[in-house]
């Protein structure tokens, strides 16, 4: 089941670059640039799409849309449900490497 604290949580403690990782050659161009993980915009195509550290959010600085785990895959051609349901796996093998990140 899908839950809104699933989805938070897929949000928000996944990182995005763990994500991008997992996604190897399909990922998006990302780098880390002036201590900041950023990525092409999937809207824009700008490398400018950046992952505020502290809520794990993307901004694209170009067009200005927001972006999450799942919008990532999305825009991709996932599916919702599909996208989720990697990410929750995802996110339990990420906690699983870093347990004290995790209380």
């Amino acid at each position: 089941m899908i839950t809104k604290e699933l989805l938070r949580t897929i949000r928000n403690d996944l990182p995005m670059r763990v994500m991008f990782q997992r996604l190897g050659r399909q990922s998006p161009i990302s780098k880390e640039i002036e201590g900041y993980f950023r990525f092409q915009c999937p809207s824009c195509g700008e490398l400018r799409a950046t992952v505020n550290p502290k809520n794990n959010l993307a901004h694209c600085f170009c067009c200005k849309r927001n972006w999450n785990n799942i919008d990532v895959l999305m825009s991709m051609d996932w599916d919702f449900v599909a996208a989720v349901e990697i990410l929750q796996g995802w996110l339990m093998e990420h906690q699983r490497s870093f347990p004290t990140a995790y209380p």
